[in-house]
C-alpha cells in the first residue's frame, strides 16, 4: 500500500492528543517487494553491526540481498507468496485501539514498519502534523535486543534529531517480557495444543530467532530474557515434564546463539523417536516466514525424516485477547496515571 493511501485509511477520523504506534519489522507483500525488503534489514546498522560495518554496509547489503533473493522467493512462495506480517500487525492495531474505546479511553493506535512501507520515520511525521501532544512507541518484541528493539531505538533517535522536536512528548517501552498477560498468551495456546497429544511422551521445545553470539558478549540482555519468558511459562504450566529452549533463522558464517532448533529436535529423536514434539515460537508475536516455513515445513520434515511420532506448533499470538491486553497494559502503564486520570486528563476540550 502506497503511504498516501495509507495514511487516509489509518489517520481517519483521529482526535486525540496520545498517539501509539506499533512498531515491527515488516515483510515484503509479494515476491518483487523481497529483495528491497532484505536490503532495508541488511542495511540496518543494529543487523550488521560488526567492527568498521559502517565502511562496508550498503555494499554488503547489496550483496547480501542479491544472492539472497531466488532462496527467500521461494520461501515466500510456499506461504503464499508474501509475508502476513503487516497485515496482522494491523489487526493488532484494530483489536487493540478497540480495548481503548471500550475502556472510553482518548487514545489512537497506528503501526509502522523497520523495512518496507509504511516506515517508522513517515508514520512519526504524520502524526506530528497531525498535532498528537504525545507519543508512546510500542516496538512488538517483548524481550530486548539491539538487534531488534535497539533497532528502533536508532530509527526514532534519528527523527527526533533531524526534526529538533520539543512540542512532543516521546514515550518508548523498551521490553515488557515480565508482563502477566503475555505469559499468559503463551500459556493458553499451549494448553490447547497440548489437547491434542499424549502427555505421557510429549517434550516441549521454544524456538527463538537467534541473534550473533557477540551481542551476547557485548552485554545484549536477550538470551537472559528470553530463558525468563521460558521459565515464568513453565511455571504457569505447572509442567513436569522434558522442556528445551533452542534458536532459529541462522545467517551468514559468524557465531549465533545455539543450539539450533533442528538440532534439538533430532537429539530427541535419537533418544526417542515415539516422542511428541511441540514447538512454541518465542520472541514472535505473530506469524511470519519463520513460523510457516521455517517451523511449519522445514523443521516438520525434520522431525518426520528423524521418526518423531507427532510433531505440532502452537498457534502463534498474532490477535489472542491476553496478547493484546498485554500491549494495553503497558501503554495504560506508560502513561504512569490511572484509567479515571486518563479520562480525565485525554478528554476532549
Amino acid at each position: 500500500m502506497e503511504n498516501k493511501e495509507y495514511f487516509q485509511n489509518q489517520f481517519k477520523q483521529k482526535s486525540s492528543s496520545v498517539a501509539v504506534l506499533l512498531v515491527n519489522f515488516g515483510g515484503p507483500q509479494d515476491l518483487n517487494a523481497v529483495k528491497p525488503f532484505l536490503y532495508e534489514l541488511f542495511s540496518d546498522p543494529a543487523v550488521l553491526n560488526f567492527p568498521l560495518a559502517f565502511l562496508y554496509r550498503k555494499p554488503l547489503a547489496w550483496l547480501i540481498s542479491y544472492f539472497r533473493e531466488k532462496i527467500s522467493c521461494e520461501m515466500y512462495k510456499k506461504i503464499d507468496g508474501k509475508s502476513p506480517l503487516m497485515e496482522i500487525t494491523n489487526l493488532q492495531a484494530e483489536k487493540l485501539q478497540e480495548l481503548f474505546n471500550i475502556n472510553e479511553l482518548r487514545v489512537d493506535v497506528f503501526c509502522a514498519f523497520r523495512y518496507c512501507n509504511p516506515f517508522i520515520c513517515n508514520v512519526l511525521d504524520e502524526i506530528r502534523k497531525r498535532g498528537y501532544k504525545k507519543i508512546v512507541v510500542l516496538p512488538l518484541f517483548p524481550q530486548y535486543s539491539y538487534t531488534t528493539t535497539g533497532s528502533i531505538q536508532l530509527v526514532i533517535k534519528k527523527w527526533l534529531e533531524s526534526k529538533n522536536i520539543d512540542s512532543i512528548e516521546i514515550c518508548f517501552i523498551k521490553e515488557w517480557y515480565k508482563d502477566e498477560d503475555f505469559i499468559l498468551a503463551h500459556t493458553h495456546l499451549i494448553k490447547k495444543a497440548l489437547k491434542n497429544l499424549d502427555l505421557r511422551s510429549t517434550e516441549i521445545i521454544f524456538t527463538a530467532h537467534s541473534i550473533p553470539l557477540f551481542n551476547i558478549e557485548n552485554k545484549d540482555p536477550y538470551k537472559e530474557q528470553i530463558n525468563k519468558i521460558c521459565e515464568n511459562i513453565i511455571r504457569n504450566l505447572n509442567w513436569k515434564k522434558r522442556w528445551h529452549l533452542s534458536y532459529q533463522s541462522k545467517i551468514g558464517p559468524v557465531k549465533w546463539l545455539e543450539p539450533g532448533t533442528d538440532k534439538v529436535i533430532e537429539e530427541i529423536a535419537q533418544r526417542n523417536k515415539r516422542a511428541n514434539l511441540l514447538l512454541v515460537p518465542l520472541s514472535f508475536v505473530c506469524d511470519h516466514v519463520e513460523t510457516l516455513y521455517e517451523i511449519d515445513i522445514l523443521y516438520k520434515e525434520t522431525a518426520n525424516k528423524c521418526g518423531i511420532k507427532k510433531f505440532l506448533r502452537t498457534e502463534a499470538l498474532n490477535t489472542n485477547k491476553y496478547l493484546i491486553q498485554a500491549l494495553y497494559n503497558q501503554l495504560v502503564g506508560s502513561l504512569e496515571i490511572t484509567k479515571v486520570d486518563i479520562k480525565e486528563i485525554l478528554r476532549i476540550q
